[in-house]
């Protein structure tokens, strides 16, 4: 409570510098001109004070003060920008309704745009800061994991490569206190849980059991209902994130819904403006770059600079995808369609450098504009592992209701390559499923740091 206190004053405070800073700025920096006079800085005041007071309130409506654990950076970066998205709205539509004073095009620009990097920069500083006392042990959370299947290991790995999400895994229960799915000890049995929650100081017990009846999950809960110990049922993600739910509620009683599909329509037309202009303005700043890699390529070994491969896209069209060439011309003449792997001796020297970085696959920014492709969308395969996966794997074939993209959902989870293609449809169908504008810009946010994180590893 205390965290989210300060961070709501935090955001309040930075919110106010914003709007200052974007008054100075606008009309006391002489940087631009201002034909109808400078305002009075004593009229404007209290309504920036209002303007942060509403801002901040805007913050509130969208969870950003709930407890921040479990909220990555990225996550957190984009609840901010649709907060201050829906706060433009918000203040624009108030500074028309006050006559008192008169707001410039210019001021809300700015003042939108000092105001988001104000807040963010402070969050940014909040996070370092608890990371820094987490370090120490303080407001750290101690968890008990009751599950050692599937799920409870994506609950183990969640948890271990996020320590900003100040979580400590004391240990990992079964029902007989028998060894884990990983063959690792465990911390003990069911019937021991409130023991354990009070010799290891235990905040949070998750349960991930998504096989076991309602009556085991409402037992372990009553067992431990007297203790001061907060419980989380983390739900079957791999059994059910693909469902397309929504829930409603009718005068208090709630409802289980089916979503429709969100790529139809306004949503289709939004997805494609967004791929053109991201893609030629990406194209444009990285034309230098590609240039040089052509060179390297054609010094580098025999062959053409561009490999051209046929792919299967939405809805089972074909389209022929590009990439700069990182293999031995031919590499498939004797072995046919094969996955390539780590370490492929068919690679060219430049191509393992182009393979670790991403680059690649710069020239599918051609295809996207072309619209074959998305920036976004679960990755493209060739006709012959499509009829492979799709007799085998159920619900294959969804994942090409929408168009394929350079990155997807599945990548920036790490499935990338030789990964299991169960998996990686799981993910590509999620993502088809609960489609959004945000999810696309997270999706990229994602994919840049994985490739900064490949290429600072790659040197």
């Amino acid at each position: 409570m205390t965290l989210a206190f300060l961070a709501l004053v935090g955001d309040y405070a930075a919110v106010s510098a914003g709007l200052f800073l974007a008054f100075w700025v606008r009309f006391a920096s002489g940087w631009f001109a201002a034909p109808l006079g400078v305002p009075s800085f004593e009229l404007y005041r209290p309504a920036l004070l209002l303007a942060a007071l509403g801002w901040t309130a805007i913050y509130v409506s969208y969870g950003l003060y709930d407890p921040a654990r479990g909220l990555r950076r990225q996550d957190e970066i984009l609840l901010v920008l649709k907060g201050t998205v829906f706060a433009a709205i918000f203040l624009m539509a108030a500074g028309f309704l006050y006559r008192e004073v008169s707001f410039s095009r210019l001021y809300f620009v700015l003042a939108m745009s000092l105001g988001f990097g104000s807040v963010i920069t402070m969050r940014m500083a909040q996070r370092r800061l608890r990371r820094m006392f987490r370090r120490r042990g303080f407001g750290v959370q101690r968890i008990l994991l009751v599950g050692s299947g599937a799920l409870g290991l994506a609950v183990r790995e969640r948890i271990d490569r996020n320590p900003d999400f100040g979580y400590e895994l004391a240990g990992v229960v079964t029902e007989d206190g028998g060894a884990t799915e990983g063959g690792h000890p465990a911390f003990g049995s069911w019937a021991e849980l409130p023991a354990l929650v009070v010799k290891h100081d235990i905040d949070r017990i998750f349960i991930a059991l998504p096989e076991a009846p309602e009556e085991a999950v409402a037992r372990i809960v009553r067992s431990c209902q007297h203790l001061p110990v907060q419980f989380e049922v983390v739900p079957d993600l791999f059994g059910r994130m693909n469902e397309r739910m929504r829930l409603t509620e009718m005068d208090g009683i709630p409802l289980l819904g089916v979503k429709g599909f969100p790529l139809e329509s306004w949503n289709r037309f939004m997805k494609r403006t967004f791929d053109i202009l991201v893609a030629a303005v990406l194209l444009a700043v990285f034309a230098p770059i590609g240039l040089a890699i052509a060179v390297l390529i054609r010094l580098d070994s025999r062959g053409p600079i561009l490999y051209r491969q046929i792919r299967l896209g939405r809805d089972g069209r074909i389209f022929r995808i590009h990439k700069f060439r990182s293999m031995q011309e031919g590499a498939e003449a004797s072995t046919g369609p094969v996955w390539s792997s780590a370490g492929d001796s068919r690679t060219t020297r430049i191509g393992s450098i182009l393979r670790r970085t991403s680059l690649d696959e710069l020239p599918q920014l051609w295809n996207v504009l072309k619209g074959d492709m998305s920036l976004v969308g679960p990755r493209p395969e060739r006709p012959h592992f499509v009829r492979q996966f799709g007799e085998r794997i159920p619900r294959y074939f969804d994942r090409h209701r929408v168009k394929s993209g350079m990155t997807g959902w599945a990548q920036v989870n790490g499935l990338r390559g030789n990964t299991s293609v169960e998996e990686r449809t799981r993910y590509d169908v999620f993502y088809v499923e609960n489609w959004s504008l945000f999810f696309d810009v997270k999706i990229l946010l994602l994919t840049l740091r994985h490739v900064v994180k490949h290429a600072a590893e790659s040197k």
